[in-house]
């Protein structure tokens, strides 16, 4: 591969993001990181030498002359000002999720990148995992039928650390902007425009929201429910329901690669059917019958799961997907991704800026 074909990246941050984007990248053919930037010398210092890359300051990197392409993966309060950076150099911004730490913030990249006809996109990852392509093609054609519902939990059982930025509030932290992002992204990408929403919250000792639930009721009727959690465990998938067929996407939330799709056909007259009291009813409801059914049910679910397997995997650790999609629209000389367009990050953050509003007024 000459060097003319490579799209290359410049990284500004060196966290566990960071890390794994690059070494994403290594999965993905034609790319590869070329500078990396840090608020800390050392840490850039560190990182480059890790990689085999350059290092510099965050100026220096945005407008690195052998880069393609700008990541940006600091926390949300810095997106803004490296974004405005990378812009005024020219150059493709990819900004990880959440793309701003306010909405009014992120109006002003998108409307920064409009001007200056720079492609920016928000690194939402996950839209662009392959079974999330196949999910989102069934929906659209109709294998699901009339979208009724979604759900999603995010949830993580982290001690409160002041000194990192997931419980800083300063620098964008809490529940919702660093894990209730995935579910609401995807609600919005599955579901469509949201209509209503509510939010209800609980705060830490540290500001931020540690638990949040949002309930959405989208513009095409179906509702949405999205938990995120830093301090309880739990699961970390979704599902998504609709009048001919439900989709179980496996876990993690965030990076899923297998699920099940299990067509029902709908009833009639509901699920008792009809009374009668006689005999047969009374041996049906009984004791005896009803626990040979759960031993059944659970023979049943070990042998044959329900529905269809979906198994759709990931390149590489799964970055690379969305490193792919800048640069093919890049070079198509596109403005935006049409799969994660600005306003729908625009969006996004405005609906999570609401529901951070109701979430301080349900705490009062």
């Amino acid at each position: 591969m000459s060097r003319s074909d490579l799209f290359r990246w410049a990284v500004l941050g060196t966290g566990g993001v960071s890390r794994k984007f690059v070494l994403g990248l290594r999965a993905v053919p034609g790319h590869q990181a070329v500078v990396a930037a840090s608020r800390s010398p050392d840490k850039a210092t560190r990182f480059a030498r890790d990689f085999g890359l350059e290092a510099a300051d965050y100026a220096a990197a945005a407008a690195w002359n052998a880069a393609d392409a700008v990541y940006i993966a600091t926390p949300p309060s810095e997106h803004e000002a490296q974004a405005t950076l990378a812009i005024a150099a020219g150059k493709p911004v990819l900004i990880e999720k959440p793309f701003a730490l306010d909405a009014a913030a992120a109006r002003r990249i998108e409307q920064a990148a409009r001007n200056a006809g720079v492609f920016v996109m928000e690194a939402m990852w996950t839209r662009f995992l392959p079974l999330i392509t196949d999910i989102k093609t069934r929906i659209t054609r109709g294998d699901l039928g009339d979208l009724r519902a979604f759900e999603a939990c995010f949830y993580g059982n982290d001690l409160p650390d002041p000194g990192v930025s997931l419980f800083d509030p300063a620098r964008g932290g809490g529940a919702l902007m660093h894990r209730g992002v995935y579910g609401l992204s995807l609600a919005r990408h599955l579901l469509g425009p949201v209509a209503d929403m509510q939010a209800m919250g609980r705060s830490g000792a540290t500001g931020v929201d540690e638990d949040c639930a949002l309930t959405l009721r989208h513009a095409n009727g179906a509702i949405s429910t999205v938990r995120a959690s830093l301090r309880a465990a739990g699961l970390n998938s979704a599902q998504i329901y609709g009048t001919r067929a439900t989709i179980r996407i496996d876990p993690p939330i965030y990076r899923p690669a297998a699920a099940r799709i299990i067509s029902v056909a709908p009833r009639t007259g509901g699920s008792s059917g009809p009374g009668g009291g006689g005999r047969l009813e009374k041996i049906k409801e009984g004791a005896l019958a009803q626990g040979a059914n759960q031993r059944m049910a659970r023979l049943k679910t070990f042998l044959r799961p329900p529905g269809q397997a979906l198994s759709v995997p990931f390149v590489g650790n799964g970055y690379g997907h969305e490193a792919a999609a800048v640069a093919a629209a890049v070079r198509a000389g596109q403005g935006q991704s049409p799969v994660m367009p600005l306003d729908e990050s625009v969006e996004i953050m405005d609906l999570m800026d609401r529901a951070r509003a109701m979430m301080r007024e349900s705490a009062e």
